[in-house]
């Protein structure tokens, strides 16, 4: 996941002509505590186009400590409570399973420096630290209860508000996350938030400095007894390709030479008009054959609340230079705002293991967008439908070249899943970051849920080289599953030489190493679970035990 928001940083960049630089803290050095916190009294520290202030105190009575301002580490605990674990994010990783992050402190201020004075600062991604967490879920010394109180119907909440500053005054909005609210008349729907979440921060606009408050319903800054603590990464991210109607770059238009074929059938499993009210009964508009011909001939099919699509071609499509294909869906445009209805992307190249693009949606996942409501389409990726209609949303298969459940120059298969929209964190389907995935809801009707107008190939094999070797047994894995050495015996030997490469449930690579005629693969130092070995196409699945 790290490289793929490496990936998507420098696309953002390229598409949206940002020059200032994301803060991501990951070239910052760090000692073996795992933590920075201001000890060499340097007053902060920069990255990106920013600058992160820092109060670190030298007390001959109390000690020396971290007073104030930003730290920065990459400590991966999301289980220990306490103070003493108080430099640690609760996801246990920066975002995308980054290695580094800041955190920072109630009155915490951002400088911006260079280029990022000139924009309004994009947002970033907060989150809960360990210590935060575990103070409102179990309660402690401070606070004997915890959030809800015992018995859940006490409105508790943790509340971050950003503020720009121009000139050392400040402007007259604020941005306000609310890391954990327990104010909802349904208990149901309290929450402390356990993930990175996108923050928009575009509407503070032109400043050249933000402060970070911190308040609870139990106090504010340091008089709070809930600890005053949150943790920040990828400040000042560029966002995704913007809208058709803005200039998009990214969109494909439906009459592009680029398209070689459309989809040639598919199946549809609807899903609820309202997956709320089931008594309304399932999507019903339009038919299978209205995704089998090119963008904007037929009408479209709509599939529900998490309702599914499954497209086959005449021919396989393959990982070639760009986008290979493109999803249209029947997106609106009024008054310079998009109505857009969002699915997830699957593929697959055997009909039986299906692969999601990774998807990424930063829109206000802490209010529901309404039925009728509109979504900026820069707050999205390898979403479908980020496009209004006519307009096709393009997909890369080189992203998914390392899955081990893939040969990305043979798909024979592609699936749509509507994407639900709602944004209550039981229900709703999540983003490759666990976020929920905000599009219009409900949207109640014959015609609910995405609505599939087209999938338009660019890169697609020949009929003559559409050969799987997915089935041909390369080679035989003894013991399975073993608790430490795998011995792998070549069967074919025209693949000797070739690559072995074994992957982890997640397609990370971990192994790469040469195919001889008996090859032993060492996995004592392993975690138990699920891995797969790869030669040329062919993939087996082993198992590492106790």
């Amino acid at each position: 996941m790290k490289k793929l928001f490496t990936s998507l940083l420098i696309l953002a960049q390229s598409i949206t002509g940002f020059s200032q630089t994301t803060s991501t803290f990951e070239d910052l050095p760090l000692g073996t505590s795992g933590y920075w916190e201001g000890a060499d009294e340097t007053g902060g520290f920069a990255d990106g186009d920013a600058y992160f202030k820092n109060i670190y105190t030298i007390d001959e009575v109390w000690g020396n400590y971290w007073s104030g301002g930003f730290a920065y580490s990459n400590i991966k605990d999301n289980t220990t409570a306490g103070y003493k674990n108080m430099y640690a994010a609760y996801p246990k990783a920066g975002v995308g399973k980054s290695e580094k992050y800041a955190i920072g402190a109630s009155g915490a201020v951002v400088e911006l420096t260079g280029s990022a004075k000139e924009k309004n600062v994009t947002g970033f991604y907060v989150a809960n630290t360990t210590y935060a967490y575990f103070s409102m879920k179990n309660g402690d010394y401070f606070n004997p209860q915890p959030f809800g109180g015992n018995d859940g119907n006490r409105e508790d909440w943790l509340l971050l508000t950003i503020t720009g500053f121009v000139n050392n005054a400040p402007i007259n909005d604020t941005v306000k996350v609310y890391l954990a609210d327990f104010r909802f008349s349904d208990n149901s729907k309290d929450y402390i938030l356990e993930t990175w979440r996108w923050i928009d921060t575009r509407k503070l606009g032109v400043v050249d400095s933000l402060v970070f408050d911190m308040s609870a319903s139990n106090g504010s800054g340091y008089n709070m007894t809930t600890p005053a603590y949150f943790a920040l990464d990828h400040f000042n991210e560029p966002l995704y390709d913007v809208a058709v109607i803005d200039g998009s770059t990214e969109a494909i238009f439906k009459d592009s030479p680029l398209f070689k074929s459309w989809a040639k059938s598919a199946t549809v499993t609807r899903g609820y008009q309202n997956i709320d009210d089931q008594s309304k009964g399932y999507a019903s508009y339009g038919t299978e054959e209205n995704a089998t011909q090119k963008a904007g001939v037929n009408a479209v099919i709509s599939l529900g609340d998490n309702g599914t699509a499954v497209l086959e071609f005449e021919a396989p499509i393959k990982n070639g230079d760009g986008p290979d294909f493109a999803v249209f869906e029947n997106g609106f445009d009024y008054d310079g705002n998009q109505y857009l209805e969002l699915a997830f992307v699957e593929v697959s190249s055997d009909g039986v293991n299906y692969v999601r693009f990774p998807a990424v949606s930063k829109t206000n996942a802490f209010v529901q967008t309404g039925a009728y409501a509109t979504t900026d389409a820069a707050l999205l990726y390898n979403l479908a439908g980020k496009y209004v209609a006519n307009y096709g949303t393009p997909f890369d298969l080189e992203e998914l070249k390392n899955n081990p459940l893939l040969d990305v120059n043979n798909i024979t298969h592609v699936k749509l899943v509507d994407v639900i929209g709602k944004t209550d964190l039981v229900s709703s389907t999540k983003d490759s970051l666990g976020n929920p995935v905000n599009d219009p809801f409900a949207t109640p009707g014959a015609a609910s849920g995405f609505d599939l107008d087209a999938v338009g190939v660019i890169n697609q094999n020949d009929l003559a080289t559409s050969v799987s070797y997915a089935s041909e047994a390369l080679f035989a894995i003894y013991p399975n599953p073993s608790s430490g050495e795998f011995k792998m015996t070549l069967l074919n030997q025209s693949f000797l030489g070739e690559t072995v490469t074994v992957f982890d449930a997640q397609g990370i690579p971990l192994i790469n190493q040469p195919v001889t005629a008996t090859s032993t693969v060492d996995a004592s130092a392993w975690t138990n679970g699920i891995y797969f070995v790869r030669v040329g196409n062919n993939t087996q699945k082993i198992i590492k035990i106790d």
